[in-house]
């Protein structure tokens, strides 16, 4: 099960790079076509899709990693089974929040899908394609936040504590 936790962590990570490189594109292509006149149309409106989609799929990975930003103001001062017990609680809540959000914004996407929403932009691009990459992202980001939830209920030290450690000895 770790093995094709690793995968999916992993090829989410890559559609994230594939997005990021995507943008720097869109943005070279239009500053080279500024150059010589050349109108880029949309290039703004397609960066920003792809900045939503590259955001939400690295969500998974960069909690996974222990590079997300976790506030850990009252857990920091918390020890052994207490600690324990509120990161659980911590842990349920997020990913109640995740599934949740990650289950409306497929909905999203499904509806964009079924009525045909397009941007309001020269290329009309389909909006349901970032709304499926968001909604991927999300899903990705429940899955590492259950994993997490399932370590610490069953002892095991989270994937995110191990890149949370090494942060701090920085």
């Amino acid at each position: 099960m770790r093995q094709a936790l690793n995968y999916l962590f992993k090829f989410s990570a890559g559609l994230a790079a594939f997005f990021l490189i995507a943008i720097a594109l869109l943005i070279l292509a239009q500053s080279i076509g500024r150059v010589l006149g050349i109108a880029v149309h949309d290039a703004n409106e397609m960066a920003g899709f792809a900045l939503a989609a590259g955001t939400f799929l690295a969500l998974g990975p960069a909690f996974r990693a222990g590079t997300h930003i976790r506030v850990q103001i009252v857990l920091s001062h918390l020890k052994g089974g207490f600690r324990r017990v509120m990161e659980t609680i911590t842990l349920c809540a997020a990913s109640f929040l995740g599934g949740y959000f990650a289950w409306w914004v497929s909905v999203l996407a499904e509806e964009s899908y079924s009525y045909g929403d397009t941007s309001p932009g020269v290329l009309a691009f389909p909006l349901w394609i970032p709304q499926a990459a968001m909604a991927f992202g999300l899903i990705v980001f429940t899955i590492a936040m259950i994993e997490a939830l399932v370590d610490t209920v069953c002892g095991r030290e989270p994937a995110f504590a191990r890149g949370e450690a090494v942060e701090l000895n920085e």
